[in-house]
């Protein structure tokens, strides 16, 4: 939605946007004219519609008629190789925001959808440079590949949700505030971080928050003798997303593996320091000593050592939030980034007419 806002000030285009999105409505000051499709909201519906592809059918044709010179596809969806091989005739970009899946997120069907659509697309694009040659030993031309950053997210001009304030207002807001945010699985280190925060405590009072769907069983064992730690673990709907990191001190991403990280780009328009991990394309994202704090993955010490750092010298903690807001503003600014999208774009209609 933030990149469709900026390149309609760009370019002519048109918008495909799901019924079941959650931020259908938010689409209303985009400038595109759209298209409004049912999509599915179950696994079970998402293969029930590439078996029975009526829904596709009529988007393919939808699509033609307005006759665009490239597609863009922004995220994996499994309807993209689909739409794709019924216009074979337009060249198309395919964002591809995780080249190396996640451990929880691999699996034959998915990667099987997604290659497909790479084969297919004739430029692909990556969120950090990290992540190119991940994308090259799935088969894809180093040549074929573009680097388009994460922009910092609009949470921060929203409104503040009661839904969530009331669960982290019933502790003292005095209390330093950790915040660790997003779908719990396993790469995520939040038993890492449970145990850091464990002894990060014991030299000073702090509290966490833990707000995230996802499977908390496995870190209970952990949690049970810390009766002060909030955990808000359901999806977190888009209109609560501010609430909680309004009132963080900051965002904690103890991370085992990754490719870039949304949650960065939500902190930076909060001006939020952040602690995070050598891991992936995170390096990229947070500049080590002037944007955040970065620690070596899996290492429990190093994550103690720069939480204490951060929360017990506010001065430099909110001076490394406002240099990561101003590192968004400026290298990761929506107008940059969709001045790299045309480009990408540009690229592929090229490659396609000398074809």
């Amino acid at each position: 939605m933030e990149l469709a806002r900026h390149l309609g000030q760009r370019l002519q285009g048109i918008a495909a946007i799901s019924r079941q999105a959650e931020q259908r409505d938010c689409w209303t000051d985009v400038s595109f004219p759209k298209i409004e499709v049912d999509t599915y909201q179950t696994a079970f519906g998402a293969l029930l519609s590439l078996v029975v592809p009526n829904r596709l059918d009529r988007l393919a044709e939808q699509i033609h008629r307005f006759s665009p010179d490239v597609l863009l596809f922004p995220m994996f969806h499994p309807w993209n190789a689909g739409l794709q091989q019924r216009l074979a005739e337009i060249p198309s970009v395919v964002f591809v925001h995780d080249p190396q899946a996640h451990p929880d997120l691999s699996g034959w069907f998915y990667q099987r959808l997604e290659d497909r659509s790479l084969r297919r697309a004739s430029r692909c694009v990556v969120l950090s440079r990290s992540l190119i040659h991940h994308l090259v030993r799935r088969g894809v031309d180093g040549e074929r590949v573009d680097v388009v950053p994460l922009g910092a997210f609009s949470y921060s001009h929203t409104s503040l949700s009661d839904k969530a304030g009331n669960v982290l207002d019933k502790t003292d807001r005095h209390v330093p505030t950790l915040l660790f945010f997003g779908r719990i699985v396993s790469y995520k280190g939040l038993d890492i971080l449970i145990r850091a925060y464990t002894r990060l405590r014991t030299k000073m009072p702090c509290r966490l928050v833990i707000a995230g769907e996802g499977r908390l069983a496995p870190y209970r064992p952990l949690l049970k003798h810390l009766p002060e730690v909030k955990v808000i673990n359901r999806w977190i709907a888009e209109d609560e997303i501010a609430s909680i990191f309004a009132r963080s001190d900051l965002v904690v991403l103890p991370y085992t593996s990754a490719s870039q990280s949304g949650i960065i780009p939500i902190a930076a328009s909060f001006g939020l320091p952040v602690v995070a991990t050598r891991v992936g394309g995170l390096e990229e994202q947070i500049e080590e000593g002037v944007s955040g704090w970065l620690v070596p993955a899996r290492d429990e010490q190093a994550l103690v050592a720069a939480m204490y750092a951060a929360l017990s010298n506010r001065d430099e903690a909110r001076k490394r939030g406002f240099a990561l807001k101003e590192r968004y503003e400026t290298l990761f600014g929506w107008e940059r980034i969709a001045d790299l999208v045309v480009k990408s774009l540009e690229l592929a209609k090229q490659a396609r007419g000398s074809a």
